[in-house]
This record gives C-alpha cells, sequence and structure tokens, in this order.
C-alpha cells in the first residue's frame, strides 16, 4: 500500500530535482553556444547560464545546510589564466564543522568567448571577494587565486542587506591596461547594448532581466 521501501529510497527530493534541473539549463546552454547566432546568441546563452549556476548555489546551500556562494574568477593583479577572467564561474560550499573551509559543489563553467561579468552594472553587489584554490574538492579559503562572489544562507536566502542584488554580463574586450595586466574593455560602442542581467531576490529566487535599456 505505502510502496517497497526501495522505491521509496530511489525517489528524488524537489532539491534534487532542482539541482539536476540546474545543471541540464547549463548543459543546454553549452551547446547551443555551438549555434552560429553571434554575440546576441552568445549573451542568452550566457545569462541560461548563470541562471543555471545561480540555482544549482541555492540547491546546493539547502541540500547540504550549508552556507554556499557562487563564484566568479577575478584575478585582476596579474595575467595569471587571462582567459578566466570575469568569465569563469562556479559553486563552493562551507564547511559547517570547519568555518573558512570551502568544497567545490562544481567543476566550473564558462561564458562564451567575448561575455563576462560587469561588476559596475551588478547593482547592489557589495564586491566581495575571497581567495581559493578551485576546483580542487577542498578549495579551502586562503587561496592563490581570487574570486567574487555571491552568497546563499543555509535555508537558499541570499545573504544581503539589499531587496535585489543583480548579476550583470556584457559583451567587452580583454585588453591591457598602462601596466601591462589585462583588463575587460567595456567601452566599445558596439558593446554597449550587449548586456543582460539576473536579479536575486533576497528570498532566493532570480528573475532575469534582457532589456539593456533596464540594466
Amino acid at each position: 500500500m505505502y510502496g517497497s521501501p526501495m522505491n521509496r529510497k530511489s525517489a528524488f527530493t524537489l532539491i534534487e530535482l532542482l539541482v539536476v534541473i540546474s545543471i541540464i539549463l547549463i548543459a543546454s546552454s553549452i551547446i547551443f553556444i555551438g549555434g552560429d547566432g553571434g554575440e546576441g546568441a552568445k549573451l542568452s546563452s550566457s545569462q541560461r547560464i548563470i541562471s543555471g549556476i545561480a540555482q544549482g548555489a541555492r540547491g546546493q546551500a539547502i541540500l547540504k545546510n550549508a552556507t554556499t556562494r557562487l563564484i566568479i574568477y577575478s584575478d585582476l593583479a596579474s595575467n595569471k589564466d587571462e582567459e578566466k577572467k570575469l568569465r569563469y564561474f562556479g559553486i563552493v560550499y562551507e564547511d559547517n564543522a570547519n568555518p573558512g573551509r570551502w568544497f567545490a559543489a562544481t567543476q566550473g563553467t564558462y561564458l562564451p568567448e567575448g561575455i563576462y561579468f560587469n561588476k559596475i552594472l551588478s547593482q547592489g553587489w557589495p564586491g566581495s571577494t575571497m581567495n581559493l584554490d578551485y576546483p580542487r574538492l577542498s578549495a579551502q579559503s586562503g587561496g592563490s587565486e581570487q574570486y567574487y562572489y555571491y552568497e546563499f544562507n543555509r535555508n537558499g536566502t541570499m545573504a544581503t542587506n539589499y531587496d535585489n542584488t543583480w548579476l550583470a554580463v556584457q559583451a567587452g574586450n580583454l585588453k591591457p591596461n598602462s601596466g601591462g595586466v589585462l583588463e575587460v574593455d567595456f567601452a566599445e560602442t558596439e558593446n554597449e547594448g550587449l548586456k543582460a542581467a539576473l536579479i536575486f531576490r533576497r528570498v532566493g529566487t532570480t528573475t532575469l532581466v534582457s532589456d539593456p535599456a533596464e540594466i
């Protein structure tokens, strides 16, 4: 009447389904990048990738009952791993028994070439950073690479003082600055309208913004 123990054990929980769906969204977005759609297609794919990663990070927070962070490779002070700059995203969660010790939840995902995180357009984001050796399984704080991050509480809500926190991406060009360090230039006229965003609500839900006039 109640089903066998094996059936009950093998059933997915809602949170596990959320994580699986997020992975599928990321995978489908990466496949879509292979199509020939120009910068607009890359931007749309980037938005879907970020949405999938955000849902995965929230799902991990609830599933692990742990503080979780969506991380973005920055390391803007050097030319180390230049391909990762502002376009390599991942998820880490904190060891509840050892605060400050973080574990990699994913291997990391790149945005399509030419699309980058734009911190200036990311309203309400405090500019938080952390140092990690990611994606090592144990990505303990104090590593050699710097990452920006968005944080989720254990219950899946956003760790923020704002009702809405934005994560914006835009087409840009990686160029050396006056000191010879590569940085992303968003100033080109052709990149002005090529931007999109994801709004994180304090409760943990997200909203896509595709109209550049709203960003």
